[in-house]
């Protein structure tokens, strides 16, 4: 028998710059700081319930992320529905945050956006064809999380 998984307890995320990123988790992503110490940041956002810890363990990291190596492609985050997403395109383009705009395919609407040190993150809006076919039936029953 397989022991049980909650659901994701939190991200944890090396980084370059541990300013740039907690500006850009509490500034953009609408996260509060929990923890700030010398060594690691820790951010939640309390009702998406997750929590993104970064450190630069001790100054050591360097370069830039890249997805094209093994490890991490990017982060997705769930959004209600569309109307949430056009409103997430307007704060990042005022807050001057380059993204992709909203693009859609046969999976739901995507506005996809780097954070410091290249991370890619995603805002995703699931299409009901696509939470359909996975027995679904709203966008917030995509989401990974414990019942509450």
């Amino acid at each position: 028998m397989t022991p049980s998984v909650l659901g994701i307890s939190h991200v944890s995320l090396s980084v370059a710059d541990m300013d740039a990123a907690a500006r850009f988790w509490t500034e953009v992503m609408g996260f509060e700081t929990f923890v700030e110490n010398p060594r690691f940041r820790f951010f939640i956002h309390r009702g998406a319930r997750l929590a993104v810890l970064v450190s630069d363990h001790e100054s050591a990291v360097r370069g830039t992320f890249d997805e094209l190596r093994i490890g991490l492609d990017h982060l997705a985050f769930a959004v209600p529905d569309v109307e949430s997403l056009r409103s997430w395109e307007q704060r990042l383009t005022a807050l001057g945050v380059p993204n992709s705009g909203i693009t859609e395919t046969d999976g739901g609407h995507h506005l996809n956006l780097r954070a410091p040190d290249n991370l890619p993150l995603e805002l995703f809006v699931m299409s009901a064809s696509m939470l359909s076919s996975l027995g679904l039936a709203e966008p917030a029953d995509a989401v990974a999380r414990s019942n509450p």
